[in-house]
Formats: structure tokens, C-alpha cells, sequence
């Protein structure tokens, strides 16, 4: 009879109540909501950062411009480091042209074609062109 509590009384004390997994099951649950909703917190500094830094290139380009007396053509966030050849009054506007936050190079178009005389501008975290992520400067002037 001895051995038969003995041996119950370990078998109970070998595994977990129930209380003891909804506590841990409770525990794993707030940990994840707290790293996703970092993750989310992430992605705004990240757009933030992006949204910085199209402003910054937008005014080199106004700098650009005041020297030169326009925007350099497409393609042409380059003539902000590298004299283009074609501007009278060119200065080094700046030493390295940035990265997006997500490592790809910002875009730049001259006409712009969201209602302003150019767009500067990141594809965002999708890296696709034309999708609710990018990130331009159109959007600053809101």
C-alpha cells in the first residue's frame, strides 16, 4: 500500500496542472503582443526616417535650383554630388546620396507627376513603385 502512494504521489507531481499551463499560456501571449506591437513601431520610425529624408533631398534641390535655375533632369539626384556638366553654378550639395531605410536608392523624377514640379520619392518596404507604402514627397505638403 505504501509503494501505491508513493508512486501516485510522484506520478502528480510529475507534469504540470492546468492552472500552471494557462498561466504560462497567458505569459506567452502578453510577450507576443508586445514584440509585434514593437515590430509596427519599427516600421513608423522607419517611414519617419524615409519621410526625413525625401524633405532634406527636396531641399538640395531647391538649392540646386537657386544656384542653377532649375531642377536637374530626371534621373538626376547624382547632380547633388557629381557636377552634371551642365550647370553654371554647381556646387557639391552633398557627399553621398542616403539610402532608404529599407537600402534602396531614392527616386527622383523631373516633371513630377503628383501635382508638384518634381517627386522625390521611395519605394517603401515593398520595394514596388505605385503602392500605398512608397514614400514621396507629395506627402510632405500635407
Amino acid at each position: 500500500m505504501d509503494r501505491y502512494k508513493t508512486a501516485l504521489r510522484q506520478s502528480k507531481q510529475a507534469g504540470f496542472s492546468l492552472t500552471e499551463l494557462m498561466i504560462v499560456i497567458v505569459i506567452i501571449g502578453i510577450l507576443l503582443g508586445l514584440v509585434f506591437s514593437n515590430l509596427n513601431v519599427m516600421g513608423d520610425a522607419q517611414n519617419l526616417k524615409a519621410k526625413k529624408e525625401v524633405g532634406d533631398l527636396k531641399i538640395k534641390l531647391e538649392m540646386y535650383r537657386a544656384d542653377n535655375g532649375t531642377f536637374p533632369a530626371s534621373g538626376g539626384l547624382t547632380a547633388l554630388t557629381i557636377n552634371p556638366g551642365n550647370a553654371p553654378r554647381w556646387r557639391q550639395y552633398m557627399k553621398t546620396l542616403p539610402k532608404d531605410p529599407w537600402g534602396n536608392d531614392y527616386r527622383y523624377l523631373n516633371p513630377g507627376t503628383h501635382g508638384g514640379e518634381i517627386d522625390i520619392y521611395s519605394l517603401g518596404p515593398d520595394k514596388r513603385e505605385g503602392t500605398p507604402d512608397d514614400v514621396g514627397s507629395w506627402q510632405l505638403e500635407q
